[in-house]
C-alpha cells in the first residue's frame, strides 16, 4: 500500500506552446484529474478510501462498541497482511459518541462535512442514526451497517443506509414464536422510550395480536431514570409468564436485578433483542439471567462451521491474543468485510466509483452468506434471525 504523492503542474503553472504530443496529454491530465475528482464529489484521494465511524466506545453501550471495533480492527489487519487492496489504502476513523444522540450527530457532521469521508461504517442507535441522516443525505454518503433494526431506518427515505442485520420486527416475530411454542399466553413488555423501544414495541403489539397472546401490561422507560425495583414490582403484579425487554443491556440488567431481589416468587421468562449483550447481562446479574432468550442476527461466533466464522476466529485470536468471541465483534468484522468489498469495487473502476455506487452493486450479492439490503432494496434474501438462551454459568446456548 502506498500513499498518493500529488504531482503539481509544471513550474510555469500551465502548458506552454512548446509542449506537444505525450507531454501535452500528460499536462492536460494533471490539470483535469483534480477537477474531475471534485466534480464527482470525491475528496481527491485517488488511491485510498476513507471510512468514518461514530459508535459508543464509552457509556451504556461502551463494551458492545469496543467489541465492534475489535472485530473491525481484526479484519483490517487481515486486509493489511494479505494486501487485499493491492497498492490502495483504506483508512478507518472511529469516533466515540458515548451513545449520545448529540455527540453522534456532531461526529457524523465532522466526518462527512469536514473530513469528507467516502463512507460511514457501523453506527448504533435508532435515534442517533435518524438524527444524523440529513447530513448523510446532503453529502450522499452511505452508512454501511446499522446496529439497529428499526423500521424508521428502512424505506425509500433512508436509501443511503445499508443493512446487514434483520429488522426488530423480524426479531420480535421469532421471539413471539418461541413464546407460543412453550405455551406462554401472558406478556408484559418493557420498552425503551426512544426510537429503538417504540419501534420494537409496535412490532410486538402486532405479533402478539397475530399469535392470540394477551398483553397484560407495558411500560416505557428512560434509561437514565429507570427504577428497576419499582418496575419489577409492576411486572410481578401483572403476573405474566413472558417478559419482553425491548431495550439495551443496562436496562435489562436493572430489570432482572429488580426481579431477582424478591426470592421465592415465580419469574416470567425474559425475552430480549440482539442489541443486548448476553455475556455482559450474565456477568452483571448472575443466575438471575439464566433462561433469558435473546434473538441473534449474526452467525454463532463460537461455532466455526462456516468459512466466515473460521476466519473471524482466526483473526480475533491473532488480533486479541486470546479466544474472545462475541456477536458484536463478529458484526464489526462483517461490516469491515463488506466495506472492503465495496472499496475494491470502487477502486477497480475507471473512473473510480463512489462508495454509494459500489454499495448499490453489493445489493445483488451475498458476502460470505451475509445478505445486504438498503432502505429501498430488500437485497437477494431476508436477513436471518436465530435464538440463543443464557444457560448455566452464563454461557449462551444456541
Amino acid at each position: 500500500m502506498v500513499r498518493r504523492q500529488d504531482r503539481g503542474p509544471p513550474a510555469s503553472g500551465c502548458p506552454t506552446a512548446g509542449d506537444a504530443g505525450k507531454d501535452d496529454t500528460t499536462m492536460v491530465y494533471r490539470w483535469l484529474a483534480p477537477l474531475l475528482l471534485m466534480l464527482l464529489g470525491l475528496p481527491g484521494r485517488a488511491d485510498e478510501i476513507v471510512v468514518g465511524q461514530s459508535l459508543p466506545l464509552s457509556g451504556p453501550l461502551g463494551e458492545a462498541g469496543r467489541n465492534v471495533k475489535d472485530g473491525i480492527d481484526a479484519y483490517l489487519a487481515r486486509v493489511q497482511r494479505e494486501g487485499l487492496l493491492g497498492r490502495h489504502k483504506l483508512v478507518w476513523r472511529a469516533l466515540d459518541d458515548g451513545y449520545s444522540v448529540e455527540r453522534h450527530t456532531q461526529n457524523i457532521r465532522q466526518l462527512v462535512v469536514q473530513d469528507k469521508v467516502d463512507a460511514l461504517g457501523l453506527s448504533a442507535g435508532t435515534s442517533h442514526i435518524d438524527a444524523a441522516y440529513p447530513t448523510m443525505r446532503e453529502a450522499g454518503t452511505p452508512l454501511i451497517g446499522a446496529m439497529t433494526g428499526a423500521s424508521a431506518l428502512h424505506g425509500a427515505q433512508r436509501a443511503l443506509i445499508y443493512h446487514l442485520r434483520a429488522s426488530y420486527a423480524d426479531e420480535v416475530r421469532q421471539l413471539v414464536a418461541q413464546a407460543v411454542s412453550v405455551r406462554q399466553r401472558r406478556v408484559f413488555a418493557v420498552w425503551q422510550d426512544d426510537g429503538l423501544g417504540r419501534d420494537a414495541f409496535a412490532a410486538l403489539e402486532i405479533a402478539l395480536r397475530g399469535a392470540g397472546i394477551e398483553l397484560v401490561g407495558q411500560q416505557g422507560v428512560a434509561l437514565a431514570q429507570m427504577d428497576g425495583a419499582a418496575l419489577a414490582a409492576s411486572v410481578r403484579a401483572a403476573k405474566p409468564d413472558a417478559l419482553f425487554a425491548l431495550c439495551v443491556t443496562p436496562c435489562g440488567v436493572k430489570l432482572l436485578s429488580g426481579l431477582a431481589a424478591e426470592s421465592g416468587v415465580a419469574r416470567p421468562t425474559p425475552y430480549m433483542l440482539s442489541i443486548v449483550n448476553g455475556e455482559v447481562l450474565a456477568k452483571s446479574v448472575g443466575p438471575a439471567a439464566r433462561g433469558t432468550v435473546i434473538s441473534q442476527v449474526m452467525p454463532n461466533p463460537r461455532l466455526a462451521i462456516s468459512p466466515l466464522v473460521q476466519r473471524y476466529q482466526q483473526d480475533m485470536r491473532s488480533h486479541m491474543g486470546r479466544d474472545e468471541f462475541s456477536y458484536f465483534s463478529l458484526e464489526g468484522y462483517v461490516v469491515a468485510m463488506v466495506t472492503v468489498e465495496a472499496a475494491r469495487s470502487a477502486l477497480a473502476a475507471s473512473p473510480r466509483r463512489s462508495m454509494q455506487d459500489a454499495m448499490k452493486l453489493m445489493l445483488r450479492r451475498e458476502i460470505e452468506g451475509i445478505p445486504v439490503s438498503s432502505g429501498d432494496d430488500p437485497g437477494v434474501r431476508p436477513h436471518p434471525v436465530t435464538l440463543s438462551m443464557i444457560g448455566n454459568g452464563g454461557r449462551l446456548i444456541h
